[in-house]
């Protein structure tokens, strides 16, 4: 039984040992989830994404091919270096947690390592049971940061880049960073870039800028409208991020960012103080088209809105048709399924 906690996750993290073989990584913090398992990866891989190396699946992989991971899991490496397979699922599964059972038990090889991400499970859930009573698995918990360690990180962040923060920018800043550790390191990052690489003090001055002309405006707009069912508005704002020059690429990341700030959302009560919780805009109009967007998906559909993401970003990469014409009919499609939603 491995539950690794505190300093010991970093040093998992970094160099984890030979005879683990198994990494279930589950919490509500989804973004200290894919920053774990990344970190993870990468210390297994090299690069975790690899295409010769890495073999990806998601809830709809495995559910459409139950030997899927089994025979991934078998695979031998063929350019040397270390095997590994990736999970991304949105819960709970039965059929990796029976793979890993097996797996304990010695009825099922493994010439790589596994690594699952996965939500918020519950002590009774298969997945996280089979992990923290199996003798090669690491069950890896993932809690929400409190302010003191968001502050820590930033300034951390801060310091190598040859900043500081200023003593009175402390208090507005946590409760910025307040959330998942993901949305957290993207404002620790605009504030970087934003100062330079000069040195000199990050001031309250500075948080307000970036706070009301962020770099994601684009984006969001884009995102916003799709998920809140105005179809026309979806399409015109598409094509004016592509004029602009943002990737469709990372539009398709920033719709799946949304749908797992969502879900996480209801999955905090959906009131008001989810909004905060899940890192959510908490005041103004931000706010209430986050709110109506989360109106439109309800917990139980957000999941087929996370599918649909993962497998346009799957299409793009393996397709030859355009990534502009693949991200935009998933926007209109989810766009024309929000509509009747928001209109009940």
């Amino acid at each position: 039984m491995v539950k690794p906690s505190g300093g010991s996750v970093d040093r998992l993290l970094k160099s984890p040992p030979p005879d683990l073989r198994v990494f279930v990584i589950f919490g509500p913090d989804s973004g200290l989830v894919r920053e774990r398992a990344q970190a993870l990866s990468r210390s297994i891989a090299g690069d975790p994404d690899d295409p010769f190396n890495v073999t990806r699946f998601t809830d709809e992989d495995i559910k459409a091919d139950a030997a899927a991971l089994a025979d991934a899991m078998a695979a031998m490496s063929l350019m040397g270096g270390e095997r590994l397979v990736r999970v991304r699922l949105s819960g709970d599964s039965a059929p990796v947690a029976r793979w890993i059972s097996e797996f304990e038990a010695g009825e099922m090889p493994a010439e790589g390592r596994l690594v699952v991400e996965a939500g918020n499970l519950t002590k009774a859930s298969k997945l996280r049971k089979a992990a923290e009573d199996g003798k090669k698995s690491a069950a890896i918990a993932c809690y929400e940061d409190n302010a003191r360690d968001l502050i820590a990180i930033a300034e951390e962040s801060f310091k190598t880049a040859g900043l500081a923060l200023a003593a009175d920018a402390r208090h507005t800043l946590a409760g910025i960073l307040e959330g998942d550790r993901e949305l957290a390191r993207s404002e620790i990052e605009k504030l970087i870039l934003y100062k330079g690489f000069d040195g000199g003090e990050i001031t309250l001055e500075d948080i307000a800028a970036i706070s009301t002309e962020s770099a994601d405006a684009a984006l969001d707009k884009v995102i916003d409208a799709a998920l809140c069912g105005e179809i026309q508005e979806a399409d015109l704002q598409y094509r004016r991020a592509l004029e602009s020059g943002t990737s469709p690429v990372a539009i398709v990341r920033a719709l799946q960012r949304k749908i797992d700030q969502i879900e996480r959302y209801h999955q905090l009560g959906g009131d008001q103080g989810a909004l905060a919780r899940s890192g959510a805009p908490r005041f103004g109009p931000p706010a209430q088209r986050f709110q109506a967007a989360a109106r439109a998906w309800s917990r139980a559909r957000i999941a087929r809105a996370r599918e649909i993401a993962f497998e346009t970003e799957r299409a793009i990469k393996r397709s030859g048709s355009p990534a502009e014409a693949l991200a935009g009919e998933t926007l209109l499609r989810l766009a024309r399924a929000a509509s009747p939603a928001r209109a009940r």
